[in-house]
């Protein structure tokens, strides 16, 4: 009957049928989402208000807001629910409801609060993309990161680590401390660059903005998320944050546009009169790295198309860089408070090299206490502290029905420090991750590089320069740090875990 008014009251059919097309919409879209919102009340989490919900909580630093959040998850699990304005979020700390969401096809699309906040940042890259276009971009990059490929890597990667060695000479004995991330970011990068991108920017000779830049648009985005009231683009686009973030955009993009094109060119010139095979070039046959094999891509299939290139190739220099580096930090940082940890860690290193003074690509396989002590610190301080899912389908997981629609929010801190999981779970402990000992673990109690068929790409990478970059410097230098215990150590939550106040070290010889 509400159509039949609705159309009698237009005689122009074109218009009548429009209207009647978006009234339906909108029935549609608030029938789901008052669906959805039945299913969600049903879940415990703290006392929530009409309209504002749970905003109450996101007021203060984000410290205090990290805190909030991550007590929330603890305390009303093992699903429990938070509304930031309007729209519910749940929260899940159990490994068991995880390995069930992480491995359900209905739990592979990304949340669409995050898809709201990094959007501007990293474009429509494989990390927020939708499921098909993830699949698709998934097959094309993992073939950058194949085993022959990360091991001829080894040797640019150590060269650039030696570089970090002799602006660290400068360091040593120094009394005050410095933010060991600050150097190892450039070091990281500067890899990156090199290996994956085939371009040497030598970044260690230019000045910090790309870095400033991207860690300032960190704490915009994670602003935004704060605060609802900026979640419609029309609203955001008035405020201070946009404007910040657009120009933090511009200089992260800069970089990366600059590789692209400089590669590109370079590449051009060297295969003018090549004849291509497109069948080997798809799959990557020769081996190349990872942009040189992604043009050749772009090139050979034209629905793969340079805004994507850009996209994830802008995508894989902002977290390869980062998430290695702050890990590399707090591997050190902590070390620096337990001595004998890292003493353990030096006896198993100078037993592997013997008499030689530089480590081979066989000897990283063998630094297993390493590898326990690298394991150990990203349980504490995972450097991605939270993940979040969207459903496309409702599913039910232990009692509770998970409605179509759900933003579902896995914060990987909380799993790591899960004290179900995890006897003394805030104690560093090494020998969690021994060969005996690791039988024991739920394997979705720790998943510092997520899990499931949307899980990280890149671990091997990762591997390989943390254990090179540890190897190299702990092999050289001694750590100190004035903190006295782990709960001095402040953090919150951006897209990546930060250190506030930094990863602050000093540094004297290694003594053999």
């Amino acid at each position: 009957m509400i159509l039949t008014i609705l159309s009698s009251l237009f005689t122009n059919h074109v218009h009548a049928t429009l209207i009647i097309s978006i009234f339906c919409l909108l029935c549609v879209y608030f029938s789901n989402f008052i669906r959805m919102c039945y299913y969600i009340f049903k879940i415990s989490g703290p006392p929530a208000y009409p309209i504002i919900g749970n905003a109450l909580l996101l007021k203060g630093s984000h410290e205090e807001i990290t805190k909030r959040m991550f007590q929330v998850a603890t305390e009303y699990g093992p699903i429990s629910r938070l509304w930031f304005g309007p729209v519910p979020i749940l929260l899940t700390n159990e490994p068991k409801i995880i390995q069930e969401l992480l491995n359900n096809p209905n739990a592979l699309e990304k949340a669409w609060l995050m898809k709201l906040i990094t959007k501007t940042m990293i474009g429509n890259a494989i990390l927020i993309s939708d499921v098909p276009q993830w699949k698709r971009s998934r097959k094309i990059i993992i073939k950058g990161f194949t085993l022959p490929i990360l091991k001829a890597y080894f040797q640019i990667f150590a060269d650039k680590i030696n570089i970090l060695t002799e602006i660290l000479d400068i360091e040593v004995n120094k009394e005050t401390t410095f933010d060991i991330n600050k150097l190892l970011a450039k070091t990281a990068l500067d890899s990156v660059c090199a290996s994956s991108m085939g371009v040497d920017m030598k970044l260690h000779e230019g000045d910090s903005s790309y870095f400033e830049s991207l860690y300032r648009s960190n704490d915009i985005m994670m602003r935004r998320l704060f605060n609802p009231l900026t979640y419609t683009e029309t609203t955001y686009k008035w405020t201070q944050g946009y404007r910040q973030l657009m120009k933090c955009k511009d200089t992260v993009w800069l970089l990366a546009s600059k590789i692209i094109s400089e590669k590109r060119n370079k590449y051009n010139d060297e295969n003018k009169n090549n004849v291509f095979d497109s069948k080997a070039e798809n799959k990557n046959a020769y081996k190349k790295p990872l942009l040189e094999y992604m043009i050749d891509f772009t090139k050979n299939n034209p629905d793969f198309t340079d805004e994507q290139l850009a996209d994830e190739i802008n995508f894989i220099l902002i977290t390869t860089f980062d998430t290695t580096a702050k890990t590399i930090s707090m591997v050190l940082l902590l070390l620096a408070l337990y001595k004998d940890e890292q003493q353990k860690v030096c006896d198993e290193l100078f037993k592997v090299l013997g008499n030689r003074d530089k480590i081979d690509f066989d000897d990283l396989s063998k630094l297993s206490y390493m590898e326990m002590v690298i394991k150990e610190t990203m349980r504490l301080f995972p450097v991605v502290p939270l993940i979040a899912r969207q459903l496309t389908e409702s599913i039910d997981v232990e009692t509770n029905r998970i409605p179509k629609g759900a933003n579902i929010a896995i914060p990987i801190f909380c799993v790591h420090r899960n004290e179900n999981y995890w006897e003394n779970p805030l104690k560093f402990d090494p020998e969690r991750f021994s060969p005996e000992n690791i039988k024991n673990h739920h394997p979705y109690a720790f998943i510092p590089f997520s899990a499931g068929p949307r899980n990280c790409i890149g671990p091997r990478y990762a591997w390989i320069f943390m254990k090179l970059a540890l190897a190299t410097l702990l092999s050289r230098y001694e750590f100190h740090t004035n903190i006295k215990d782990t709960n001095e150590i402040r953090y919150e939550l951006e897209i990546n875990l930060i250190i506030i106040g930094g990863h602050q070290v000093r540094i004297t010889p290694r003594k053999k």
